[in-house]
């Protein structure tokens, strides 16, 4: 599963599962952008970088808030004016604000949606001509098994990682001619990002509901993600990946 040669754009790749993403893309041989927002992930972004170039990776940094179309824009077209074109485009970036549905207000569900939904809305709509007049793409996105099975206290992040395989499907079959495939992974428990800031009370309760009896690495969502962006996914388009340890089955 190689992909040498190949431009990968991968949003939130600064942090949690981003940094497995970017290091299971490079070390297949593609070259990375990693983007990020604000100054608190600028440091990690940088540090991965030169993490990445110190094994003899290609890799850059760019900034963008994927929730607004003009740094979208510029995330994109500073990945093309760098490496010529785009080829892999990796939709991670993402938040989550809890509280039961009675609780939560509109605006931090609306906020969710921005982030995790018209996120990756924006950047497929940017990056779709690129890839269409190349006749060749591979669009991954990062949904979540609280996608498939709900998830109390996190209705906004439940919905839109659930909006995000229904848009993932639609776009899939929109482009499947061209040379283009969009698939999603769902991932489960994972040890980095957002479940860095839960209680661990409740993360002991959870492993004992995985059946592999543990929480993956954000290295595990790496390899499907290059498993999707490789020839050896060529046929695969519009599908859903579970990599759970078999949390949803």
């Amino acid at each position: 599963m190689e992909l040498l040669g190949k431009v990968a754009l991968v949003t939130g790749g600064a942090s949690g599962i981003g940094v497995g993403i970017c290091k299971k893309l490079a070390e297949k041989g593609a070259k990375v952008v990693v983007n990020y927002v604000g100054e608190t992930y600028e440091e990690k972004a940088k540090s991965l970088v030169q993490e990445l170039r110190g094994s003899g990776n290609d890799a850059i940094w760019t900034s963008g808030d994927v929730t607004k179309q003009t740094h979208v824009e510029h995330m994109i077209n500073s990945t093309i004016d760098h490496y010529g074109k785009l080829d892999i485009l990796v939709n991670n970036a993402g938040i989550t604000i809890d509280g039961l549905t009675q609780n939560l207000g509109v605006e931090d569900f609306s906020k969710v949606l921005s982030v995790n939904l018209v996120g990756p809305f924006l950047t497929m709509k940017l990056a779709l001509p690129h890839m269409i007049a190349n006749k060749f793409g591979r669009i991954i996105n990062i949904s979540s098994v609280a996608a498939l099975f709900g998830l109390r206290g996190a209705p906004a992040y439940a919905a839109s990682k659930s909006g995000l395989i229904g848009l993932s499907k639609t776009t899939a079959r929109e482009v499947a001619r061209k040379g283009i495939t969009v698939n999603v992974i769902c991932p489960g428990y994972i040890n980095a990002g957002m479940t860095e800031r839960v209680e661990q009370e409740y993360l002991d309760s959870m492993t004992p509901l995985i059946p592999m009896g543990k929480f993956g690495e954000p290295e595990d969502i790496g390899g499907g993600v290059v498993y999707l962006a490789s020839d050896e996914a060529k046929f695969v388009t519009g599908e859903v990946i579970r990599i759970d340890g078999g949390i949803a089955m």
